[in-house]
C-alpha cells in the first residue's frame, strides 16, 4: 500500500487540454472520488495513474516512486473497469488468478490468494461457473476480486457500477466501501454520479473541464463549496439560483428583486457582500411556510410541479421569470400546480456567491 500524488499534472489530447495543473495528494489507506460530469477530466486522471495514458506534464507519485514513464504492469496498481473485463472462455478461478500465473506467483500463494478474495466478496462457490453463468452483480465481484488477489499499492476503479440496475448498485457500492475498509488499500475511484460520489469517498475531488474545483470531505464539500459549480452539482435534488440586490439596513441585509425579499444576518459571509449577490437554496432547506417558525421568509409563488417520494413532496414554486426553487413539502400536503403558495429558507442555510466569479460568499 502506498500514497498517491498528482503534482501540477496536464494532459493535452492535440489542442485539446483534457487536465490542467491538476494536483492532489491520496494518503495511504484513503478512499477519494473524482466525480464530475462528462468531459471533466476524472477518467483521463486515472488512465494517467494507470499509465494507459501519457503524462503531458508534471509528475504522479505511488508512494515515493515516479512513475511517469513506468509501464502500466510495473506501477503495483490494479484497476477495476466499467465493463468488468472478463475473460469469457475462462473460469472465475482462472479469472482470479490469471494475472498472478503471469507474474509466475507460485500456485500455492495464488491458490491462497485466490480463496481469501473469494471469501471476502462471498464468491466461493462461483469459482468453478464462466462470467456467462453469472448476474452483473456477481461479475462485478470477480472483477473485485481480480484486483484484490494483486494486493496491489493503490486500487483504481473506473465507473464499476455503471452496468447495474438501480437497487443493486446501491449494494454493490456498500460493499466495495466495507471491503476497502477491510483490506486498507488506497483507492482511487472514479464516477459521475454524486450520489455514488458523497456515500463511498472519504474525500471528494470535483470535477469540472480538467481542472479541480474543490477536494475535501463530503460534508465539507456539501455544506460548503467552494463556487457555484460545486453547489449545483453536489446534492439531490440539486441547489437552485438566483441574482437579488443586496442592501444594507443597519447590522442587517436586505436581499430582493422582483417579487423575492429576504432579510438576512450576514455574519456567516465571508468578507464584504457586494451590492449584488447570486443566492442558492437547496431543496432540503426550503420549507412551505406555516407560521415562520425559525424560517427566513415568507417567499410567495406559484407551483409549477409536484414530485411525490414517498415520505416527502417536492413541489416546484416559481416566484419570478428567473427565479424557480423547488421546495420540501409533507406528503400530505394538498398542493396541486398552479396553487399559490409562500415557503421560508432556515437559517444558516442559504448560500450566497459572486455572480461575477461564482465563488462562495459563504452561508447566512
Amino acid at each position: 500500500m502506498a500514497d498517491v500524488t498528482y503534482r501540477s499534472v496536464r494532459k493535452e489530447f492535440g489542442e485539446v487540454v483534457a487536465l490542467a495543473d491538476f494536483s492532489l495528494q491520496i494518503p495511504d489507506g484513503e478512499f477519494v472520488v473524482l466525480v464530475g460530469p462528462s468531459g471533466s477530466g476524472k477518467t483521463t486522471a486515472l488512465r494517467l495513474l494507470a499509465g494507459l495514458e501519457a503524462i503531458s506534464q508534471g509528475e504522479i507519485r505511488v508512494g515515493e516512486r515516479l512513475v511517469n514513464r513506468v509501464a502500466p504492469q510495473d506501477r503495483d496498481i490494479a484497476m477495476v473497469f466499467q465493463d468488468y473485463a472478463l475473460y469469457p472462455q475462462m473460469t472465475v478461478y482462472d479469472n482470479l488468478a490469471f494475472g498472478l500465473k503471469m507474474r509466475k506467483i507460485p500456485k500455492a500463494e495464488i491458490k491462497q490468494r485466490v480463496e481469501r478474495a473469494a471469501d471476502l466478496l462471498d464468491i466461493g462457490e462461483l469459482l468453478e461457473r464462466k462470467p456467462r453463468a453469472l448476474s452483473g452483480g456477481q461479475r462485478q465481484r470477480v472483477a473485485l476480486g481480480r484486483a484484490l488477489v494483486r494486493e496491489p499499492a493503490a486500487f483504481l476503479m473506473d465507473e464499476p457500477l455503471s452496468n447495474l440496475d438501480a437497487k443493486l448498485r446501491v449494494q454493490t457500492r456498500s460493499e466495495i466501501k466495507q471491503l476497502q475498509r477491510q483490506v486498507g488499500t488506497t483507492t482511487v475511484y472514479v464516477t459521475h454520479d454524486q450520489v455514488e460520489a458523497m456515500t463511498m469517498g472519504d474525500r471528494v475531488a470535483v470535477m469540472n473541464e480538467g481542472l479541480l474545483e474543490q477536494v475535501g470531505d463530503t460534508r465539507t464539500v456539501y455544506e460548503h463549496p467552494a463556487n457555484v459549480f460545486v453547489a449545483g452539482f453536489i446534492g439531490s435534488p440539486g441547489m437552485t439560483f438566483t441574482t437579488l440586490d443586496a442592501t444594507r439596513n443597519g447590522g442587517r441585509v436586505t436581499l430582493s428583486r422582483g417579487h423575492m425579499s429576504l432579510s438576512v444576518d450576514p455574519v456567516g459571509a465571508t468578507g464584504t457582500i457586494p451590492s449584488e449577490v447570486m443566492i442558492g437554496i437547496r431543496p432540503e432547506h426550503a420549507h412551505v411556510w406555516r407560521d415562520g417558525g425559525d424560517l427566513m421568509g415568507p417567499v410567495e409563488g406559484t407551483v409549477t410541479f409536484v414530485e411525490m417520494l414517498g415520505r416527502e413532496a417536492l413541489l416546484g414554486v416559481s416566484v419570478g421569470d428567473d427565479q424557480r426553487f423547488t421546495v420540501f413539502a409533507d406528503a400530505d400536503a394538498q398542493t396541486t400546480i398552479g396553487d399559490r403558495i409562500s415557503f421560508g429558507v432556515e437559517r444558516r442555510r442559504l448560500y450566497l456567491f459572486d455572480p461575477e466569479t461564482q465563488n462562495a460568499l459563504g452561508v447566512v
